[in-house]
């Protein structure tokens, strides 16, 4: 991680960016897998609270090396701050998730269930009509073979 830089800005609409430069003009600057991070008090006990979250979802990424974006100088602020380790590694943590390791529950013998994001087949419910009641077959020619003191009528 050393070799390659990690920079905050402020986005042109005021949320505090976070993501490796990957190149630098006097005009602009390139983050990949950009990072917003967003200081907010608790409504309980009033301490300040730090959530991260990517600028767009790995999941959504055709190609997750394809992930850089570019900010106008002229639309941003940039600092020279150096973050603290734990924002770093939570910035890592985001962009380079490791599964969490599940361990089969013990006695069953079952593996873990895996949850999904996306579907790979989008499954369609079957539905079938409901079954048409006998006594009210209307079908027929004859005058009327429907018993109106059933409850189907």
């Amino acid at each position: 991680m050393a070799d390659t830089k990690i920079k905050t800005i402020v986005d042109h609409i005021g949320r505090t960016v976070v993501g490796k430069v990957t190149k630098e003009t006097k005009d602009s600057i390139t983050l990949f897998n950009p990072v917003i991070i967003h200081v907010q008090p608790d409504p309980e006990s009033g301490q300040l609270q730090v959530q991260s979250f990517p600028y767009i979802f790995m999941e959504f990424l055709k190609d997750k090396d394809k992930n850089n974006w570019i900010f106008d100088k002229s639309a941003i602020s940039v600092s020279d701050v150096e973050l603290d380790e734990r924002i770093i590694t939570q910035y890592e943590n985001i962009n380079n998730p490791q599964p969490p390791i599940q361990e089969p529950q013990q006695g069953t013998g079952q593996e873990p269930e895996v949850i999904k994001l996306f579907d790979d087949e989008e499954e369609v419910p079957t539905t079938q009509p409901p079954a048409a009641h006998t006594c009210c077959d209307t079908s027929s020619s004859s005058s009327s073979s429907c018993d109106t003191s059933s409850s189907c009528c």
